[in-house]
């Protein structure tokens, strides 16, 4: 019997739907067949981990602790035996990892023994000339745990990388392998900083060994978002001797600078910010009048309140809340209706 031949002889709509149904049945199969080999896979990858992970506890934990243990012999042998595709020497690398994080001082010297002599090495070196950006941020994690060094011409690529992961592990990494200048990669970037990455390099420099960075090298950096990270961590740090900076930059040219500037000052307490404040208050917008009334607030006096109180337009409820606010904050014998007809009167005397 031709089937092909007996399908033609069916009417057109039959034919069709038959046609259809064998495609059907056919990707069905597939589909089938792509999900069991999978399951397999997964399977038999799950149990090689776990068989590599026994034995690489057991080899690293002789290599540690006994001393019979022919360490450049049995390392050797335990590469060529059981290191033998890319998915061992992953699991290796990341087995060795638990132990880098449960391991310091003198022992994490022979960790990084360790994983020099299995060849991991060269292999995440290898990662890192590779395009797969995951691979690369993986890499640079595990250099940057071990405290191993790597050719800077491997990482400095990534500090401009379009995936936020790469670009924060290549920053993590250069911060901590540097010993004079540890954010020096900011004057290389070519993309502003993300609010994440500046959140990223401060915490990271909190567990920075070396000496404090002078962040004023950064300031006048062509991205804004780079400027204020720096002015920020000035006050973070009390590097009081860039005041006069921070003051000039009072009158920046862009509000986002001139608001990190208020920032800063209010936090390291500069009293003399509050006249420049006082005199820049009718030109600015709602968000940074809203940043002045607080500085006043916080270091402020009654006559600083009354100075820009002409100036706080009555429509804007926002601004008219927070200054009725101080002014009871300020004397707090007056009522707020007293406060309503303060301000209201003195809106009307200055239109």
């Amino acid at each position: 019997m031709n089937l092909a031949s007996d399908i033609h002889e069916l009417p057109p709509i039959l034919e069709i739907n038959l046609v259809l149904t064998i495609i059907f049945f056919v990707f069905t199969l597939l589909l089938i067949s792509l999900i069991l080999y999978l399951r397999v896979h997964k399977n038999i990858a799950n149990r090689r981990r776990e068989e590599l992970d026994l034995l690489l506890i057991d080899f690293i934990n002789n290599y540690l602790f006994n001393e019979e243990f022919d360490n450049s012999k049995e390392i050797k042998a335990f590469k060529k035996k059981h290191l033998k595709t890319n998915f061992d020497k992953r699991v290796a690398v990341s087995q060795i990892l638990v132990f880098a994080e449960n391991l310091k001082g003198e022992t994490s010297s022979v960790i990084q023994e360790v994983f020099l002599g299995l060849g991991l090495y060269d292999f995440l070196i290898s990662d890192l000339k590779k395009k797969a950006w995951f691979k690369k941020a993986k890499a640079l994690f595990v250099f940057y745990q071990l405290n191993i060094k790597i050719p800077m011409s491997l990482v400095e690529p990534a500090i401009n990388s379009n995936r936020n992961e790469l670009r924060q592990q290549a920053f993590l990494y250069l911060l901590h392998n540097s010993t004079e200048n540890p954010l020096g990669f900011l004057g290389k970037l070519i993309t502003p900083l993300t609010l994440w990455e500046q959140i990223y390099i401060e915490n990271a420099l909190k567990g920075y060994p070396g000496e404090t960075p002078d962040f004023s090298r950064w300031i006048y950096h062509e991205f804004s978002s780079v400027a204020i990270f720096c002015m920020k961590m000035m006050a973070d740090y009390n590097q009081f001797e860039h005041i006069p900076i921070l003051l000039k930059f009072l009158n920046h040219e862009k509000p986002e600078i001139r608001q990190q500037a208020i920032l800063s000052l209010r936090q390291m307490e500069i009293s003399e910010i509050l006249q420049i404040l006082i005199e820049n208050f009718p030109k600015e917008n709602t968000l940074l009048k809203q940043e002045i009334l607080k500085t006043i607030g916080k270091m402020g006096l009654e006559k600083h309140l009354q100075a820009i109180a002409p100036y706080i337009n009555k429509e804007n409820g926002i601004l008219t809340v927070e200054h009725q606010r101080l002014a009871r904050y300020f004397n707090p014998k007056t009522s707020i209706t007293e406060n309503n007809i303060f301000t209201n009167n003195v809106q009307r005397g200055h239109s």
